[in-house]
């Protein structure tokens, strides 16, 4: 069986994700995705209670697995693998499918809109315009900078500059001035400004390539950042 090699997105993937882009949980839903993607890089037929195919009753469902994101809110991804592919087709919850032999007419839906999103072909990137932060960590953090525009990274990058020369972003977090605080504390924010500036250039190299480039992304370059689990 072929090793995985790339990694394609559908619009509706996108769509479905980025409704629960404020939600306070939405960095582990990230993590846990390149989790998964990770996972099937080292054995594609990796399989546990929370990322698995479809199989018995869900014939019409074969070839798709479903992996769950979260629990509350109740979010799972829908995923298929073809050849050397992983194509991540969208994100709901277990409403979606059939479960323990109820609600079979939910199959025909969901694999009309699995396999519709996959032939529609790939996109890239959704070119979200905002993404949200509030600290350096928040930043180090970040499962969307590569999901976001140049203009909205440049942004960010500007903002941490001014953070290592005035920390109004330590003092809007804390009411101190970073200046007052002791010696430790300034090197530790400092550094963590620094290493949030890193990760956007990084971001920035990123977002260039996969907009010039309508290919799918390469499996061992999709962001993984381990999670508690």
């Amino acid at each position: 069986m072929a090793e995985l090699k790339y990694v394609t997105f559908t619009q509706l993937f996108w769509d479905t994700l980025g409704k629960h882009r404020n939600h306070p949980r939405y960095q582990d839903m990230r993590a846990k995705i390149a989790y998964c993607v990770q996972r099937k890089r080292e054995n594609r037929q990796f399989s546990n209670n929370s990322d698995v195919a479809f199989v018995g009753s869900n014939a019409t469902l074969a070839g798709i697995w479903h992996c769950k994101l979260s629990v509350n809110p109740d979010v799972v991804m829908f995923y298929t693998m073809d050849r050397d592919t992983l194509n991540l087709a969208m994100v709901g919850s277990h409403h979606d499918y059939p479960f323990q032999g109820k609600a079979t007419a939910r199959a025909p839906v969901l694999a009309k809109k699995v396999h519709g999103a996959i032939e529609r072909g790939h996109v890239p990137t959704p070119m979200w315009r905002t993404v949200r932060w509030s600290t350096p960590d928040d930043v180090l953090n970040n499962h969307d900078l590569e999901e976001t525009t140049l203009d909205e990274l440049a942004a960010i990058m500007d903002a941490l500059e001014l953070e290592l020369y005035d920390a109004p972003i330590y003092k809007r977090t804390f009411g101190a001035e970073l200046i007052d605080q002791d010696e430790s504390v300034i090197s530790e924010w400092l550094t963590k400004t620094d290493a949030a500036l890193e990760a956007v250039k990084q971001a920035q190299t990123a977002v260039r390539t996969i907009q010039r480039s309508p290919e799918p992304r390469r499996v061992e370059t999709f962001q993984f950042r381990a999670v508690g689990r």
